[in-house]
């Protein structure tokens, strides 16, 4: 508030460009991150008037300008965030301040073509996908200048769950099977990775001379977990189950001790996840763990190189998946 009450208006890029001793356009390229052809003294002093000023470039104005709004949008399936997404989601926010983006939420729609008309209707600078979007949706973005990351299967060789479905099969067989099957929840069917998960094991099932694998649907309730472990036992035993999630998990092994079935002597469990009830839980949950940090930093780096801007390489570490060994296989 200023002496008489009223307040104080914003700074503008006139403010920033008068304290600096530029011009307008200047402060502008300088801000938006196209400052190669400035000195790097224009650009720190550009950079201290509006520090100085707090100044707030206007999201409006440069969406009119590039036809694009600052928006990156983190979309995702599950309506329920686990803690550990929420970190994800808080690295997205961190790795990608420089970049003057403002990061949100998106549910995926019904379908993928309904997600990705709703997403063409914000303009948004950027899609973090965490496997919503099929081939046909992302081209259709990407020709409306819509940025994409990280790269579909169709791009980065196929492996885009990192082999998930094959750390959890390894751990399925160590023990002789008879039987291998799918998992999933509702959630699980909007799932692009899902699918490819799905078709994976088809033919890990076939390589392992097993019959083609069943398919599993539950709504992550007690009954449901039953109905789903009572068509398994109808089948050829012992038999493992590769689930969608931990959660899909906990499920079907609440029905197994409602059923009085020996896990895993009878019938095998492996989750994704790697959430602590899981690993409270007796047997305790065979799962596999994400690296959630590396996956987040490696999009950001894709996105400030889709975007020209500076910045280097993320620190690989550790595998992006891992099995973590419990006593449910």
């Amino acid at each position: 508030m200023t002496l008489t009450g009223r307040p104080e208006l914003p700074a503008t890029s006139a403010d920033v460009a008068r304290l600096a001793g530029v011009s307008r356009s200047t402060v502008s390229r300088i801000l938006s991150g196209n400052h190669g052809r400035f000195p790097e003294h224009t650009r720190q002093k550009v950079h201290d008037a509006a520090r100085e000023l707090d100044y707030q470039p206007s999201v409006a104005g440069r969406s009119l300008v590039s036809g694009r709004s600052d928006t990156i949008v983190v979309l995702v399936v599950n309506a329920t965030f686990a803690t550990r997404f929420q970190d994800a989601v808080d690295r997205v926010m961190t790795t990608t301040s420089e970049i003057g983006g403002n990061v949100v939420i998106r549910l995926a729609a019904e379908t993928p073509r309904a997600t990705a008309e709703s997403l063409a209707m914000l303009r948004p600078l950027a899609v973090v996908d965490f496997g919503v979007l099929g081939l046909p949706e992302r081209e259709w973005l990407e020709s409306r200048g819509v940025i994409i990351v990280p790269p579909g299967p169709e791009t980065d060789g196929g492996d885009s769950d990192g082999g998930i479905i094959d750390l959890q099969v390894s751990a399925l067989l160590e023990r002789d099977r008879e039987a291998l099957w799918f998992a999933g929840n509702e959630n699980s069917e909007r799932d692009q990775n899902s699918a490819r998960r799905r078709a994976r094991l088809v033919g890990l099932s076939e390589s392992s001379g097993l019959p083609a694998p069943g398919r599993l649907t539950v709504d992550l309730t007690l009954a449901s977990g039953t109905d789903a472990l009572r068509t398994v036992l109808a089948g050829p035993l012992p038999a493992g189950i590769a689930c969608y999630n931990d959660d899909v998990a906990m499920t079907l092994l609440a029905a197994a001790r409602e059923l009085a079935i020996r896990i895993p002597e009878d019938v095998a469990v492996v989750g994704v996840d790697n959430s602590p009830l899981g690993q409270m839980w007796s047997p305790r949950l065979t799962t596999v763990d994400t690296n959630l940090r590396r996956i987040v930093d490696s999009m950001a780096h894709q996105l400030r190189r889709r975007l020209g801007r500076p910045g280097g390489e993320p620190e690989l570490g550790d595998r992006r998946f891992t099995l973590v060994r419990g006593e449910t296989t």
